[in-house]
């Protein structure tokens, strides 16, 4: 297993995949967004994954990367145009009334389960709640969430905080 690559690494492999992700939403080729991997350093999470524990922050790192401006600015950006790359609307909460083509769902539970994981972790809530009304919206017009036979609703399930008031 792969140990952690460190924060100066990870902050500039998602220079590097925002870089290209601007360069397709620009283009309108969100084709590339679905493709492409990157779901490790662009929405890093505190467990191991096929890569190991390369890209896996501790609550250290988290703590760290989160007084960082420009890794902030550019996580959010980053959740932005994944959410994009699916016709939603991340700051709006809703679906792109217009998306262009191949901006939809691509079948990908475990990177909105990741986004929503990592989201959780640096406590960005109002981002999180809107990748978790995207992925209410997916449940209910019956999208499966299995990934590798693994059922990954559930965090899609829960109440927001928000709804209960």
């Amino acid at each position: 297993m792969e140990t952690f690559v460190g924060i100066k690494r990870l902050k500039e492999k998602q220079k590097e995949q925002l870089i290209k992700f601007e360069s397709w939403a620009e283009e309108n080729n969100w084709l590339a967004f679905h493709d492409a991997h990157y779901d490790w350093w662009m929405f890093p999470i505190d467990q191991p994954s096929r890569l190991g524990f390369a890209y896996t922050v501790q609550q250290d790192d988290v703590d760290k990367l989160k007084q960082d401006a420009e890794f902030m600015r550019n996580y959010l950006r980053g959740v932005e145009l994944l959410l994009l790359s699916w016709g939603w609307d991340l700051k709006n909460k809703c679906l792109i009334l217009s998306p262009m083509e191949n901006q939809s769902w691509h079948d990908w539970p475990i990177r909105l389960s990741k986004c929503a994981q990592s989201l959780e972790l640096f406590n960005c809530s109002e981002a999180l709640e809107s990748v978790l009304t995207y992925g209410k919206y997916l449940l209910s017009i019956g999208t499966d969430f299995t990934f590798r036979k693994v059922d990954l609703s559930s965090r899609f399930l829960v109440n927001n905080p928000q709804e209960e008031n």
